[in-house]
């Protein structure tokens, strides 16, 4: 691993990298992380009253069985951004990669996944009273043939709400709200549905 200290090449700008491998010895017919890296940096800067801070990264895995390169791997980027202006607070995320996951259906093969996901959130203070909301907006293909990519798309999508408010020193009133939309295969999920939260902190 390797971590620049602060204001590196720049005000504001911090960067980090790792990088890691195995000895070469032969694969068994397990697959294995063969060699995997990552790279990220986060700048911090301001335009006028407002704080700007912009990080993102990139990170990638390779995958070998009994000494052959697999196929698919797992690796994706992200990059994301966020403002503060007083007490207001917004911030606005993207990552895109591909993975792969144990196949449902007989959990002895893989499933390639290839998906995206875009997530904005804003809250706002006033007084006592802390106001949020965010959205989110993910997609993916699928598919049971591990190496190729899935041709559908399965999605998710989720907004949210709340209402917090400082009752006293400590203790805090929560009102919350959440309703998600998802799909498989492109055909309306049963896993649809809202839901409400009260309670204290």
């Amino acid at each position: 691993e390797w971590h620049s200290a602060a204001d590196f090449l720049a005000d504001g700008l911090s960067m980090s990298a790792s990088f890691s491998t195995d000895n070469g010895a032969a694969k068994t017919a397990t697959a294995r992380l063969e060699n995997s890296w990552g790279v990220g940096a986060t700048y911090v800067t301001s335009a006028g009253d407002t704080t700007l801070t912009i990080g993102g990264g990139v990170a990638d895995g390779e995958i070998a069985n009994t000494g052959t390169q697999a196929s698919a791997d797992k690796g994706g980027y992200n990059i994301g951004i966020s403002a503060v202006t007083g007490d207001l607070t917004i911030g606005v995320g993207y990552g895109d990669g591909d993975t792969f996951v144990a196949n449902d259906a007989t959990a002895t093969t893989n499933r390639q996944v290839d998906g995206s996901v875009t997530k904005i959130g804003a809250s706002y203070v006033t007084g006592d009273i802390t106001l949020a909301i965010g959205v989110a907006s993910g997609e993916a293909k699928d598919s049971d043939t591990f190496g190729t990519a899935g041709t559908t798309d399965d999605s998710s999508d989720s907004t949210s709400a709340s209402v917090t408010y400082a009752v006293a020193s400590g203790v805090s009133a929560v009102l919350g709200y959440t309703s998600v939309d998802r799909k498989n295969n492109g055909s309306t999920s049963t896993l649809d549905g809202t839901a409400w939260y009260v309670g204290a902190t």
